[in-house]
């Protein structure tokens, strides 16, 4: 069974990895602040509001609302990120080139109560220095994840609806500069494997209510890592859930999530930083970023002005991940934004056919180092502009 589902997840997973040609730069830790389109547009708000074929992402419950169609995507990022350490800059890539987040999704209704579908979404952070940053030589990180979520929901009756999905991870990490420091660069991969859980109950003709779960997606060890990162080489996916609402009045619905994200659980993520950590480099006591568990709040708003034409704007806030106490080790992913201002628009193109654009501004934060050693003086620093598109086909 585990030789099968690894090569399930070869397939699918390598089918979206091959379209990255630079790190996955994501805004909210590791993660973007939504998947699909038409959620990206409204903040990420998603778990009580599928749109698209993506929505098995956010909530697998979602779903068999969706109906049958096919949605294929990309987002483009130019990032502002970097690090100050003592007084100097270290840009970390504002004028490098562009990057890319594939995304696709097919959901099929097996009948009017029943469908099956598979989502596929890109996470990842990353940075790259040109010259030296402290000890460490031109670092650079490039995190790549494509997650795969095979969904099967259905519609228990005319207000609740209930979902699950295998979830199938494949990651690619390489790092350069450590070497600096006596640790080990280089690059590696490894699958893994989780599972979601969703419901939506529309409660009333203009309210629905949904909740969504993600276990932790664990993912093999990366060997080339071992003597780096935490648990002797383990990334995993860390486990997320939330709860959502969207009200629907005439062409307007207005929606809102909360989720909550459990970096800390990831040894590599979120143990202490280097002159922090009580454990030595590598072991499950080592260092890692120290990132905190994360709270994101989303609303957004769409207004369906005419057949061929709907706009969306939102706004989402996250508590801030980054320990200034473990700020060193952040010049490899100085995941320092949180919020996010966004705008989208969905146009029929066709009868059976639309085209979506999303944009997010997140505008730059910094976050100072006060920890001891290294820490002292190293901040961190992050801002983007995110601009998404996708095409929609329904059947």
């Amino acid at each position: 069974m585990k030789t099968t589902l690894h090569t399930l997840a070869r397939t699918l997973m390598l089918l979206g990895a091959g379209t990255l040609a630079a790190p996955a730069l994501a805004t909210q830790g590791t993660f973007p602040h939504g998947y699909g389109v038409k959620a990206e547009g409204m903040a990420g708000v998603s778990i009580a509001l599928p749109q698209d074929a993506v929505a098995g992402a956010n909530n697998p419950a979602g779903m068999v609302h969706v109906g049958s169609r096919f949605d294929l995507g990309g987002a483009f990022l130019k990032v502002d990120n970097g690090a100050v350490l003592n007084g100097v800059t270290h840009d970390g890539g504002e004028d490098k080139s562009l990057y890319i987040i594939p995304q696709l999704g097919y959901n099929h209704m097996l009948d009017e109560m029943q469908s099956i579908g598979v989502s596929v979404v890109g996470n990842g952070v990353g940075t790259d220095h040109a010259g030296a940053a402290g000890p460490l030589n031109a670092p650079k990180s490039e995190l790549q994840q494509m997650v795969t979520t095979l969904s099967y929901a259905r519609k228990l009756n005319d207000i609740h609806s209930v979902g699950v999905g295998l979830v199938l991870g494949y990651q690619r990490l390489r790092i350069r500069g450590p070497a600096g420091l006596g640790l080990p660069e280089g690059r590696d991969s490894s699958f893994g494997y989780g599972l979601s859980l969703g419901w939506q109950g529309q409660m009333t003709p203009e309210l629905a209510l949904a909740a969504t779960y993600q276990s932790r997606v664990n993912m093999g060890r990366m060997n080339a890592f071992k003597g780096l990162l935490a648990e002797q080489g383990d990334l995993d996916i860390p486990e997320h859930y939330g709860l959502g609402a969207a009200w629907t009045h005439g062409a307007t619905t207005v929606g809102a999530d909360v989720m909550r994200i459990h970096w800390s659980d990831v040894a590599s993520l979120g143990n202490e930083g280097v002159g922090v950590a009580s454990g030595a480099i590598g072991s499950d006591e080592g260092p890692g970023f120290g990132w905190r568990d994360q709270t994101v709040w989303r609303i957004g708003v769409a207004h369906q002005l005419n057949d061929a034409l709907t706009l969306r704007a939102g706004y989402s806030h996250g508590s801030q991940i980054l320990d200034s106490k473990s700020t060193f080790l952040g010049i490899l992913a100085p995941a320092a934004n949180r919020k996010h201002w966004t705008l989208g628009a969905t146009i029929a193109v066709a009868p059976d056919m639309e085209l979506s654009l999303a944009y997010a501004r997140s505008p730059k934060e910094t976050v100072k180092g006060d920890g001891p050693g290294l820490n002292k003086g190293t901040d961190l620093y992050m801002g983007q502009h995110w601009l998404s598109a996708s095409l929609g086909m329904r059947f």
